[in-house]
């Protein structure tokens, strides 16, 4: 499977990308899947963990990473993996928060970042007001185009619909994320971008 790949969620990987500090040490991709993020991440940072429940997509994983690489896979849970408190610089959670308790990960996240640390999260989120039925409007035909023309990837992680809305994710940022940007994007996800003081 080439990185060259292209689809909704992958659309977004340089938002992600560009939220890593100048000088990170050590990054965590939470979710990492097929660890698309996490190699992308190996070019920002000394070294990057991914960690994921699913053992076959980490062997996959595997497979696709140069074995000298100074990425590390991980199979296990971050909500209960043993990382140190305050060890990461940076932490990127892409197409994998609907898949958590919103509340407690976001603190495990928080927990988990150095100070100055950076969190970045691509999220999918439930349809819930008008605002949101607007912009998936918009993007159809957008989208549609991008598909033609692009192709669009399905990736062989495990699919869950969102239960969190936009308004459930930006009421947790403000209770444990203060000052979080969170931006509705227009194919059908959000960015939550924020600076751990």
């Amino acid at each position: 499977m080439s990185d060259q790949i292209w689809n909704y969620t992958i659309q977004y990987h340089d938002l992600v990308l560009r939220s890593v500090s100048v000088g990170c040490q050590l990054a965590l991709d939470v979710g990492c899947g097929t660890g698309l993020v996490t190699r992308k991440l190996a070019s920002r940072s000394e070294s990057v963990i991914g960690i994921d429940l699913e053992p076959e997509i980490l062997s996959l994983a595997r497979s696709l990473t140069q074995p000298e690489s100074r990425i590390q896979f991980i199979e296990g849970d971050v909500m209960t993996y043993p990382f140190v408190p305050a060890s990461f610089d940076f932490i990127s959670a892409v197409a994998t928060l609907h898949h958590l308790q919103l509340r407690p990960a976001l603190a495990r996240f928080r927990d988990l970042l150095k100070p100055g640390g950076t969190l970045a999260v691509i999220g999918l989120y439930r349809t819930e007001t008008l605002g949101d039925y607007a912009a998936h409007a918009i993007a159809r035909p957008i989208s549609r185009v991008l598909r033609v023309v692009r192709g669009c990837t399905r990736l062989p992680t495990r699919k869950l619909a969102p239960q969190q809305t936009l308004a459930d994710v930006r009421g947790a940022c403000d209770a444990l994320l203060p000052g979080a940007a969170i931006r509705r994007l227009l194919l059908f996800r959000y960015s939550l971008i924020w600076r751990k003081g």
